[in-house]
């Protein structure tokens, strides 16, 4: 479940970004099938982030060492 909503908010923050700064730029037309794929691209490198990160706190992994 973690999964799908991260996938649909990377999806909805991605989007609004892309139509802010493409305003900003002066593009006049969304193509969403670009953002979808950045967002994909975007939610994988999250992922990966979250999966590299170690989850214990430093004096948790220090008493294992012990």
């Amino acid at each position: 479940m973690q999964y799908i909503m991260s996938f649909i908010w990377g999806i909805l923050l991605i989007s609004m970004l892309s139509y802010v700064v493409g305003s900003i730029l002066g593009i006049t037309v969304f193509d969403f099938v670009t953002t979808l794929v950045v967002a994909v691209i975007f939610t994988v490198l999250v992922w990966v982030v979250a999966a590299i990160i170690p989850s214990e706190s430093p004096k948790e992994l220090k008493a294992d060492q012990q």
